[in-house]
């Protein structure tokens, strides 16, 4: 069955004629005689009582016309969310690195929810690697990484500045004291070990254990207890509840400074709850 037969079958059981039907659907009335016709000899039924003046629905017609009434509505559904008109509703799937997720989008997400509640947000987090793996094999949609992008399937813009700090325990006073340097890290991946682990290299600290961790709270509360350091953002160490547990240390700018950047696949046309997502990213760094 096609759509315009349904259609066509709908007007006629509506007006209980052909003729009305075909005035309805700006139509000849032999076309919709001859659609009626075709469309009963595919189901094997008659659909309409043939009267003197005009017809009637037979107990099959009634039974397809429940069927047809739900398929067009689904069909305009369909249309309506495939086309993304109007305001911004879907899934919406964005990455980011676990720093950024708990520190970052917070209040972004809870006031993009707010304005845009037809839009199934889920925040996926992971490496920055990780999440740029996902990126290019459709997972998501976005995706929050640190670091230079330079990928010709993805482009890139700036969302968060991020000053980076040396993190060490309470009392230290200068890495160069620390015997047995343990770094406290996400797993591999990770922009900010990444970047720490070069510096070490840089500095001619070669000999150093790695142990890593999945969250924020894991790498501060380790740090706090004396167990090794870490290079982490300021937006992170400076939150209230972590002050008084560590030392920070300052970076030279070179390693000192990395840029958080919202990813997305080139050359592909954006959904209105994407690009929603982005603009918010924009506003809230200006």
């Amino acid at each position: 069955m096609e759509l315009s037969e349904l259609k066509i079958f709908l007007a006629v059981a509506r007006k209980g004629s052909i003729s009305r039907a075909a005035e309805e659907l700006h139509c000849v009335q032999s076309n919709v005689t001859t659609r009626i016709k075709q469309l009963e000899e595919h189901l094997g039924t008659l659909l309409f009582h043939r009267k003197s003046k005009g017809v009637a629905l037979t107990h099959s017609g009634y039974l397809l016309m429940n069927y047809a009434e739900r398929i067009i509505n689904l069909s305009r559904e369909a249309e309506e969310a495939v086309s993304d008109q109007g305001e911004p509703k879907g899934r919406l799937s964005i990455g980011s690195m676990e720093t950024t997720a708990a520190v970052r989008l917070p209040r972004l997400l809870a006031y993009y929810h707010k304005i845009y509640p037809k839009v199934e947000l889920n925040l996926v987090t992971g490496s920055s690697k990780d999440s740029l793996w996902r990126l290019l094999d459709y997972q998501i949609d976005g995706a929050l990484v640190a670091g230079e992008i330079d990928h010709d399937d993805l482009s890139a813009e700036l969302a968060f500045e991020e000053e980076l700090f040396l993190v060490a325990p309470p009392g230290v006073t200068s890495i160069d004291c620390i015997e047995n340097l343990k770094i406290l890290v996400f797993r591999s991946g990770c922009s900010y070990r990444a970047q720490l682990e070069e510096w070490l290299r840089k500095t001619g600290r070669f000999t150093y254990q790695v142990m890593t961790f999945g969250s924020i709270e894991g790498i501060m509360g380790c740090i706090a207890a004396g167990m090794g350091v870490s290079f982490l953002p300021r937006s992170v160490v400076e939150r209230p509840h972590y002050q008084n547990l560590c030392t920070l240390f300052s970076l030279p700018s070179d390693v000192g400074k990395m840029n958080t950047w919202f990813v997305r696949r080139r050359n592909e046309k954006y959904s209105k709850a994407l690009q929603a997502f982005v603009d918010l990213i924009c506003s809230s760094r200006q």
